[in-house]
């Protein structure tokens, strides 16, 4: 069996999620260890000491839990800094039609790579979203068929160099080394969308505590990917700025009583709070809360909104609606907001695909975690160490080169997609 461990570095905590795939090809989940975040926030590092402790603890756990020896990560990638373009392009390949191979499409990736690049960032991820052989629009999968000239739209996603490089040299310091990189929304998306979705067109939404990643799919493939420095930590903050209390207390007041949709709340409904420099409890409107949460929430969709409608998304073509998911999308109410806000139908993302600790992983909130062993299952082929080689099918590979510059094409489009 080959184990598989992932870090999603979160705002509120770190998750280290240990996977193991059987003889059949089956992924079970043999570990899971949770620390409480430090030194990190919205997906920058503020403290190098004290992430490190953080991601320690969380391997620690997972590695006593799985009872296996943990050296090697894949590790998830998101923040302010990440931002996505679709980049077209055309190869002349002969003047008769030849049969197309991979240095025909890895041409195209590495133009596309090329016109994308910008100081202070690094490419992640090049995925072609469509091709086109000579007049013939709508090729799936173009290898081993003929043709003369080749077009090709490169979805790609780049994210600051320094957040990207101080997020691995978390994991590094904490004795790990990387065997990959995925981006946390994709990872999300892998864990929590259906090939129908995909097909007919979806918005996955991933709101966390700090960060709110999100992916459109259009006709099977990625046609945004983006972030919003916003989360589940901002309401959390503004009910402790409106009622004058802690953060603990207003993360638990959000939890217990906290509803997305002010107009459906009780008038009557009153909830007690106990606020800084007072000796008693005293109580305020549920509806007042509801409020403070919805002004939030639709602070955040309006931010989504102009990212999606800047990059010319038309939501009426996303068939199959909005899937949230992460720790915040268990808010009460949060599926009828969006229902309301954006006038698609919403569901509830749980992460799908794996055996083993089900109860325990089968929450939104380890949406993520879970993506990335799926990914890292598909796209790398690791020994017993859980140490990444190179395959030998090309099918079975990606079109992100690990080491974040594209060297191969590999199909990445079909297996992730």
């Amino acid at each position: 069996m080959k184990p598989i461990t992932a870090i999603d570095l979160g705002t509120s905590k770190v998750v280290a999620l240990v996977g193991e795939v059987d003889s059949y090809g089956d992924l079970h989940v043999i570990g899971i260890g949770e620390a409480p975040s430090k030194g990190i926030d919205r997906g920058y590092v503020t403290r190098l000491d004290l992430a490190v402790n953080s991601v320690t603890s969380a391997i620690k756990e997972a590695q006593e839990m799985a009872g296996v020896k943990l050296a090697t990560v894949v590790l998830g990638i998101s923040g302010p800094t990440l931002k996505s373009q679709n980049e077209r392009d055309t190869v002349s390949i002969a003047s008769q039609p030849v049969e197309i191979d991979y240095s025909h499409i890895e041409r195209l990736i590495d133009r596309a790579v090329m016109r994308s690049k910008e100081e202070g960032y690094e490419i992640l991820s090049a995925i072609p979203r469509r091709f086109i052989l000579d007049e013939q629009e709508g090729v799936i999968d173009p290898l081993g068929l003929l043709g003369s000239k080749i077009s090709a739209e490169v979805h790609v996603v780049k994210v600051g160099s320094s957040l990207l490089k101080n997020t691995e040299k978390v994991v590094i310091n904490a004795g790990m080394d990387i065997a990959g990189r995925f981006l946390s929304p994709i990872a999300s998306a892998e864990a929590v969308l259906t090939p129908e979705e995909r097909e007919e067109g979806a918005l996955m939404i991933d709101i966390g505590a700090g960060l709110t990643d999100f992916v459109v799919f259009l006709e099977g493939s990625i046609l945004v990917t983006g972030c919003i420095p916003m989360g589940g930590l901002n309401i959390t903050k503004d009910i402790a700025h409106f009622m004058k209390i802690n953060i603990e207390q207003a993360e638990r007041i959000k939890v217990e009583n906290g509803y997305a949709l002010a107009d459906v709340v009780n008038e009557a409904e009153r909830i007690k709070i106990k606020p800084r420099g007072e000796e008693r409890e005293v109580t305020v409107g549920r509806k007042q809360l509801a409020e403070v949460i919805q002004i939030r929430l639709e602070e955040i969709m309006e931010k989504l909104t102009d990212l999606l409608n800047s990059q010319g998304v038309d939501l009426n073509s996303l068939h199959a609606g909005i899937v949230i998911t992460g720790g915040s999308a268990k808010l009460a109410g949060m599926r009828e907001l969006l229902e309301r806000y954006f006038d698609l139908p919403v569901r509830v993302g749980y992460p799908a695909g794996v055996i083993g600790l089900k109860e325990k992983v089968q929450d939104p909130a380890y949406a993520t975690s879970v993506g990335l062993i799926k990914l890292a299952h598909k796209t790398l082929n690791l020994d017993r160490r859980g140490v990444a080689h190179k395959t030998q099918d090309k099918r079975s590979d990606n079109a992100i080169n690990l080491s974040g510059l594209i060297a191969k094409v590999k199909a990445f489009f079909r297996d992730i997609m």
